[in-house]
């Protein structure tokens, strides 16, 4: 469809109700502003405020599982802006507002209409992931409304008429992809799939094949243009994924479901209930010809979630790229579902397709049902604005403790980046890290968690260097446990040798949804 046709059937109640549906999401996302910056963002804050732009693109190389593109324009942002909380989460919560838009936009390409396309919007307003990501200063709504905005692009380019031409919406695809791959490493597997979704498509429309091609060569361009930053990783030390648990091969499948449950509108049943929209989407695609643009984004989301699923990435963060696309499928599905059921039902058409659609209508109503407290519990949780870092309060009670005479101890590393956040404004102690000694805001995970007594090192460490320091103020996790290869269930190992070498002044607690955290101040003997 033309994109002034898309325009011309837009009405005037179709804008009213988007402007309310995008009104509720800002209201559901605000309490997440005020909340503490976790350790994630921390890591956003020192990539994003380094001395030198050298600099920074060092930090981004050696810490971050993703290109620069974010952090840059942070960099840009907080030179204007300052480095409050506020102005860190701002630019994510701008970006997890215009998905909203985008993915109406890209529901009406896909051929939903009216009240569709505005329930589409309205998922991606009210998932809990995304209310949780809206304000979370990393680059996962930034990808996805780049994600929203490529896709929107080749469903334009596979769907226009042949009479004309593809130029304009292909240089939006390319310039978009491009963007988004700087974002997001994520994004390649989207343009990819998107490539090989527009081949799929020309088996029912030959006459897509030029296209498809142009498609793919646009895909890989955006994947060329992305090189010169690949090729300077060579020979960087990068972090490496360490804490993520191997995937045995029977596995597989069931994670690949797990896949689909981050990205289907809900919080709860998630295998089951991506395995019932799956059987759902195939009934859509019997109940009528797919477009286009359909099969295009299934291939898409097929591909980009199941080699996820493989790479170990088993959290909604790193689905959410593809929530957009998900939602519109989602809605092109149970669309194409209610019809076919409600053919069945008024007796209209009864085979065992209609009766399979009627069937699953059932389990999924009886689902939704069942699972609607689970839902409403998921929805208070992602606005209840409860601190995702206890780092905020920890730094903010013993402030008066951590001065020059204080040496400061954390374990794991993985908290110095909120814990440095905190502790950025005026000089305070000294901080070493566990594993890694030297400049624990910087997280690495590295090859010193696997040392031969870890511990005992560690602790001898530590009282080497306490001596001319009045306080030891150790800094933890209270819950950490080991992530695949890496122990970190020693920080509490480590904090239990050093209570049998001084003596404790003070042990709290701080609660955080996402990273709780603990001090325990010791006495060092002789200390002044």
């Amino acid at each position: 469809m033309k994109a002034r046709d898309l325009a011309r059937n837009v009405t005037e109640r179709d804008l009213v109700w988007l402007a309310v549906i995008v009104a509720i999401a800002i209201v559901l996302r605000l309490p997440g502003l005020t909340t503490g910056l976790w350790r994630d963002e921390g890591s956003t804050y020192f990539d994003a405020t380094a001395p030198s732009l050298a600099g920074a693109l060092r930090e981004i190389r050696l810490a971050e599982i993703n290109p620069p593109g974010f952090f840059l324009l942070m960099r840009g942002w907080l030179a204007l802006a300052g480095t409050s909380d506020l102005t860190m989460r701002l630019p994510a919560f701008v970006f997890g507002i215009l998905v909203i838009p985008a993915t109406w936009a890209l529901a009406r390409q896909a051929g939903l209409r009216g009240p569709a396309a505005l329930v589409a919007a309205a998922l991606a307003a009210l998932g809990p992931a995304g209310i949780v990501l809206g304000s979370d200063a990393r680059p996962y709504t930034c990808a996805a409304f780049l994600a929203a905005l490529a896709t929107l692009a080749a469903f334009r380019v596979v769907e226009a008429p042949r009479s004309e031409p593809p130029a304009p919406a292909m240089w939006v695809y390319g310039a978009t992809a491009v963007a988004l791959e700087y974002v997001s490493y994520t994004g390649l597997l989207l343009t990819f799939g998107l490539a090989l979704g527009a081949l799929a498509a020309t088996v029912v429309e030959p006459g897509l094949r030029r296209r498809a091609l142009a498609l793919v060569a646009a895909s890989a361009g955006s994947a060329l243009a992305l090189a010169p930053w690949v090729l300077s990783l060579r020979g960087v030390p990068r972090v490496t994924p360490e804490w993520l648990v191997p995937l045995g091969r029977d596995q597989l499948v069931g994670r690949v479901f797990e896949q689909f449950g981050f990205v289907v509108p809900t919080a709860f049943m998630h295998v089951q209930y991506s395995v019932a929209l799956l059987a759902a989407f195939a009934v859509a695609l019997a109940s009528r010809r797919a477009s286009p643009a359909v099969i295009t984004g299934t291939v898409a989301l097929v591909i980009g979630l199941g080699v996820e699923a493989a790479a170990l990435l088993r959290e909604p963060r790193y689905a959410f790229v593809f929530t957009p696309l998900a939602g519109v499928l989602c809605l092109v599905a149970l669309t194409a579902l209610a019809r076919a059921g409600a053919a069945f039902v008024a007796g209209r058409e009864r085979n065992v397709r209609t009766g399979l659609a009627a069937a699953l209508g059932f389990a999924l109503a009886v689902s939704v049902v069942q699972g609607a407290h689970v839902q409403i519990s998921a929805w208070r949780d992602a606005v209840s604005g409860r601190p995702r870092s206890g780092m905020r309060s920890l730094v903010a009670d013993a402030r008066p403790q951590l001065g020059p005479r204080t040496l400061l101890v954390v374990a794991p590393d993985y908290l110095g980046p909120s814990l440095g956040y905190y502790l950025r404004d005026g000089k305070g102690a000294a901080v070493v890290g566990f594993a890694n000694a030297s400049q624990p805001e910087h997280f690495r995970c590295c090859a010193a968690w696997r040392r031969t007594a870890l511990v005992v090192a560690a602790e001898r460490e530590i009282l080497v260097r306490a001596h001319g320091f009045a306080r030891v103020a150790f800094v933890y996790d209270p819950g950490a446990v080991d992530r695949g290869t890496v122990p970190y269930s020693a920080a509490l190992q480590l904090r239990a040798h050093l209570a049998r070498d001084l003596p404790i002044l003070r042990d709290r607690r701080y609660a955080g949804e996402f990273e709780p955290a603990a001090l325990t101040l010791f006495a060092v003997p002789g200390g002044s």
